[in-house]
């Protein structure tokens, strides 16, 4: 005998000990979950904060992600779903309970004397006054309902989670965004300064070209390497103005609304603290931390009750009915006795043939239930990519940084010493012009590497899947739409 084919008699005999009819799932494959992160990656296995943000000492950073949160439309949206899944849940577990409705009525009719009650009454028109209660009540002896409010509670739980994943977004975004935009008015500072110097430089070479100490070409190479400075500016004013449109639209506010109080540069943040330590905790956390993962978890528990719901659909249902209430044809002797009518009485609904749809539907289910497990296992080794990736990404940073740094003062020297020489008559022009050009390259590469550096952090935290914690409850946003005008009324 198969195991399909015993399901029905192992349901039965459940249901005769009194236990609940419950459909064997394929167990969700474990996800190998390391002990630690990879060598290159490691440096500590602390907790990370909470409110890593804040470790940086930007209070306008911070004022951006109070602001984001409480205004910010995807956020609204998930507050919403929440609500949404939480209606779905209250309407699968109605299911669960008796379903009384009230009536009441009155009629009046002109019966066909061609017909025979309109022939053998003496009246031929009559009112007729009705009220009364209605019940009915589903046993659920195999589960149906209650696997549907299973999988509408898991529903609820992972439209929370995603309201929890949609603020981790959201702080990584603005963190990102803020320090884009500061990294890229820094740039364009340095590039200004240097293009004023280089401007200085020129101005030098044309007053030494007209009294016959420099040549045309020492004028063309001067000129030359203003332009070249200049035109790295614009699309870096470009890109932080890119950057100050796409934190107002975090802010759920139009593009330009933060243009007059960002537009003033300001350093890039550092991180400090732990932050700065890289505190990533182990593995492990990532499945209590980030909220996508508990979201996919969720998500199969929901598929899992959708599979229990579908297989109780292929045993029998029982409905108790009744009901109870007074019939008359006169109003004033509606509420006597003997006006009284009741009905009390059992239904049966047992599937015979359906074509194979009922199982069909098992079949669907199942199939949908192993894409949550697979959706699963995909989210924690992505997660755990992500962590790694932004790991690694910060410590190489660290390095190029320190690389850099070395670099920015040898070539300051080197210009330094490139004036010295040309000015005694020791080297050529070219040689100045290439060392103004090395300092500037060297000084823009270092500025947009402690960018990249304080960026890598905020992925390796947004990968962490920290910050929700700090808004545990559903918070709407500040700006919500005007009321329709009506609501609807009522009651259940």
């Amino acid at each position: 005998m198969t195991r399909r084919a015993i399901l029905p008699f192992s349901c039965a005999l459940a249901l005769l000990a009194g236990g609940a009819c419950r459909t064997q799932h394929a167990p969700a494959a474990a996800v190998e979950i390391p002990d630690q992160w990879s060598p290159e990656a490691q440096r500590s296995a602390e907790e990370p904060p909470q409110e890593w943000w804040k470790a940086f000492g930007d209070p306008e950073l911070e004022s951006l992600v109070d602001r984001a949160v409480a205004q910010n439309l995807d956020v609204a949206i998930a507050i919403a779903r929440v609500a949404e899944a939480r209606g779905i849940r209250d309407i699968a577990g109605g299911a669960l309970y008796p379903q009384v409705d009230a009536n009441a009525g009155v009629s009046r009719t002109q019966f066909s004397r061609n017909t025979p009650s309109g022939s053998v009454r003496g009246q031929r028109t009559q009112s007729f006054y009705a009220a009364g209660f209605d019940a009915s009540w589903e046993l659920d002896l195999f589960g149906a309902n209650r696997a549907g409010l299973s999988a509408a509670e898991a529903n609820v739980q992972a439209a929370e989670e995603n309201r929890r994943d949609a603020l981790v977004t959201l702080l990584g975004d603005v963190a990102r965004n803020y320090v884009e935009l500061r990294g890229a008015q820094r740039q364009v500072l340095l590039l200004g300064e240097n293009a004023e110097a280089e401007r200085g430089t020129l101005e030098l070479t044309r007053s030494r070209f007209q009294a016959g100490l420099a040549t045309d070409l020492d004028v063309a190479r001067a000129e030359t390497l203003v332009a070249n400075t200049e035109a790295l500016i614009p699309p870096l004013q470009a890109s932080a103005a890119a950057s100050i449109h796409r934190l107002s639209v975090l802010l759920g506010e139009s593009p330009g609304a933060l243009t007059s109080a960002l537009s003033e540069p300001k350093p890039v943040p550092v991180a400090k603290g732990a932050v700065a330590d890289l505190a990533s905790g182990v593995p492990a956390d990532l499945l209590r931390r980030r909220p996508d993962i508990r979201r996919a978890e969720r998500e199969l528990a929901t598929a899992a009750a959708l599979t229990d719901q579908a297989t109780a659909n292929l045993y029998p249902k029982i409905t108790l009915n009744g009901s109870l209430g007074v019939a008359s044809t006169q109003a004033n002797n509606l509420f006597d006795a003997a006006s009284t009518t009741w009905s009390i009485g059992a239904s049966l609904f047992a599937p015979i043939f359906h074509g194979g749809a009922l199982r069909a539907a098992v079949h669907v289910q199942d199939a949908r239930e192993r894409q949550a497990i697979d959706r699963y296992r995909l989210t924690v080794l992505n997660a755990f990519a992500e962590v790694e990736d932004a790991l690694v990404s910060v410590a190489r940073e660290r390095e190029r940084r320190q690389t850099l740094i070395t670099a920015v003062s040898s070539s300051r020297r080197a210009l330094d010493l490139a004036n010295d020489l040309h000015l005694r008559g020791l080297i050529d022009f070219f040689e100045v012009l290439d060392a103004q050009r090395s300092n500037v390259l060297a000084e823009v590469q270092l500025a947009s590497s402690e960018t990249a550096l304080t960026s890598d952090t905020v992925a390796l935290y947004k990968a962490l899947g920290g910050g929700w914690e700090s808004w545990p409850e559903e918070q709407a946003p500040t700006s919500e739409p005007a009321p329709s005008g009506h609501e609807a009324q009522g009651t259940d």
